[in-house]
C-alpha cells in the first residue's frame, strides 16, 4: 500500500504573458518558496532497530531537479489519458531516501492547458503540512509573488551510530520524563473533546457495536497498482441541491457518491435491493478551544450508504438523517481515541499496531470531502480550474474517493486498485449522472 496522497490541478496559462506557461516558470516559483517549507529539503532517517521514532533530517545531497519532473501526453490530451498519466504515477512508490514528495508539470492537454500533479508520503502531510504546500503553489492574483530565498545549509545528516546512542541514552537517563512525557500526552489525548475517558470508551462501544461492514465489491487484497478517474461538478450545484432538499453539502456528496455507486453495481449485475455499503468518512473533531489553531484534528465515522433503487431525494434524507445521528454520537471520539493509541505506545508496537488496524475489515471504502477556498486562485499566474484528490487505499479495500472544492469547482477523484476497480471510468461517469438525478429530483 502505497501511502502518498495528493492531487492533479487543471491549469489555464491564458492569462499569462503569450498564453503559456513554462516548465521553468513554475520551477522559478517553486524554487523561490521552498524555504517557507523546510520539510521538503528533509528526508526521514530511521535509528537502528527501531529503538525510537524515525526522525527528519536536512537532505545533503537535495536536488530540485529530482522532484520537479516534465511529462507530455499522448494525443488528444484529454481526460483519459491524463488519467492514464496519473494511476502510472500513483502505482509507484516514493524513494524513501529522499524527501518525500514529486510534482509533474505535465503538457499536451487539450485546449493549450497544463496538468500540475502533486504526490506527497502522507508522513509529511497533515494540516498544516497542507497550508505549507498551498504556500508555496498558491496565489490569489495571477502576479506571482517571487521572494529571494535565504542561502540554505544543510545541517549535518545525524550518523546511524549517533541516532542509536542518542535514543538509547534518553531513554536510560531520563526514564521518569518519558514517562511524565506520556502520562501528560494522555491527559491531553482527544478523549477529552467529549467530556473524558467515559465519553471515549462510549464511542468505541458504538464503533464495535456497528459490527462487520456488509459485504462490498471492493473487498479485497490490495496490489501495488491503481487506476485513476476523475469527475466535476460546480460547486454551487451542490449549495443548491443541500439548500432545496436539505442536509449539508457533505450529505449531498455522499448521496451522489451512492447514486453511482448503485450503477455500478447494476452494471455488475450484483443485487441492490435493500443493500448499503459501509464508508469510511472523515470529520472533524476540533474543540471550541482549537478553532484557530492550524492544523487538522481529524477522525472518521461510519457510514451506510443505501446503493439499493431508491429516489435521489428519498437517499438523501436517509443519509442526511444517519449522519446527523453519527455527528451526535461519540463515534468520532472513539476512533479517535482508537487512532491516537498509538502516540503513548513504544516505538516497536507501530508497525505491528499500524498492520493489525490496516488489515482489519472495517468498512467497504473511503469518501473524503475537503473544503477549500471558492475564489479565483492561480499557480506560477496560470489560473486553477480544477483540482482532483488522489488518495492512498486501505490493504483490504480497494476504492477511496475523494472531493476538493476550490475556486467554485467540485473535483472528484477516484483511486482504486487496479484489479478491484477495471470499471472506474464507468463510476466516475455514474457520478456526474447521479448529480444530475439528484438535482432534477430536488427541483434545481
Amino acid at each position: 500500500m502505497h501511502m502518498h496522497v495528493g492531487g492533479v490541478a487543471i491549469l489555464d496559462p491564458a492569462d499569462r504573458p503569450g498564453g503559456v506557461l513554462r516548465f521553468e516558470d513554475l520551477e522559478h516559483v517553486i524554487t523561490s518558496r521552498l524555504h517557507l517549507v523546510p520539510r521538503f529539503r528533509q528526508k526521514a532517517v530511521f535509528v537502528p532497530w527501531n529503538v525510537a521514532r524515525p526522525v527528519w533530517a536536512d537532505d545533503p545531497d537535495f536536488d530540485v531537479e529530482f522532484h520537479m519532473r516534465q511529462a507530455a501526453l499522448p494525443a488528444p490530451g484529454g481526460r483519459k489519458e491524463l488519467a492514464e498519466f496519473v494511476q502510472r504515477v500513483a502505482s509507484r512508490p516514493l524513494d524513501r531516501s529522499k524527501p518525500l514528495w514529486e510534482m509533474y508539470f505535465i503538457e499536451g492537454l487539450q485546449d493549450g492547458l497544463i496538468g500540475l500533479l502533486t504526490k506527497v508520503h502522507h508522513a509529511v502531510i497533515d494540516g498544516i503540512s497542507g497550508i505549507d504546500i498551498a504556500t508555496v503553489l498558491l496565489d490569489f492574483s495571477p502576479d506571482p509573488q517571487i521572494p529571494v530565498p535565504p542561502a540554505w545549509v544543510p545541517e549535518e545528516e545525524p550518523s546511524r551510530q549517533s541516532l542509536f546512542q542518542d535514543a538509547v541514552s534518553e531513554q536510560l537517563r531520563n526514564p521518569v520524563a518519558l514517562v511524565s512525557g506520556t502520562v501528560q500526552a494522555a491527559l491531553r489525548a482527544p478523549m477529552r473533546l467529549a467530556g473524558g475517558v467515559g465519553s471515549a470508551l462510549g464511542g468505541v462501544r458504538e464503533l464495535i457495536g456497528m459490527g462487520a461492514p456488509p459485504a462490498g465489491p471492493f473487498d479485497g487484497k490490495v496490489g501495488p497498482n491503481r487506476r485513476f478517474a476523475m469527475a466535476d461538478s460546480p460547486v454551487q450545484r451542490f449549495k443548491d441541491i443541500k439548500n432545496a432538499a436539505g442536509g449539508t453539502v457533505n450529505d449531498v456528496v455522499l448521496a451522489t457518491v451512492a447514486g453511482a455507486l448503485s450503477k455500478l453495481l447494476k452494471a455488475r449485475h450484483e443485487p441492490t435491493r435493500g443493500r448499503t455499503l459501509r464508508a469510511m468518512v472523515p470529520v472533524s473533531v476540533r474543540s471550541e478551544a482549537e478553532k484557530m489553531a492550524l492544523g487538522n484534528r481529524v477522525s472518521m465515522i461510519f457510514a451506510d450508504l443505501p446503493v439499493g433503487p431508491i429516489d435521489p431525494v428519498n437517499r438523501l434524507h436517509r443519509i442526511t438523517e444517519e449522519t446527523k445521528g453519527l455527528k451526535d454520537s461519540m463515534m468520532a471520539v472513539g476512533a479517535d481515541a482508537i487512532m491516537n493509541l498509538g502516540t503513548y505506545a513504544p516505538p516497536t508496537l507501530h508497525a505491528l499496531a499500524a498492520r493489525l488496524v490496516s488489515r482489519g475489515r472495517w468498512f467497504n471504502l473511503v469518501v473524503s470531502n475537503v473544503p477549500g477556498p471558492q475564489v479565483p486562485m492561480y499557480v506560477a499566474g496560470a489560473k486553477l480550474l480544477a483540482n482532483y484528490p488522489v488518495m492512498p487505499t486501505a490493504e483490504n479495500v480497494g476504492l477511496s474517493i475523494a472531493v476538493t472544492s476550490l475556486a467554485g469547482t467540485m473535483g472528484f477523484g477516484f483511486t482504486g486498485d487496479w484489479d478491484l476497480m477495471p470499471d472506474i471510468d464507468f463510476l466516475a461517469a455514474s457520478l456526474e449522472e447521479a448529480v444530475d438525478e439528484l438535482a432534477k429530483a430536488a427541483g434545481v
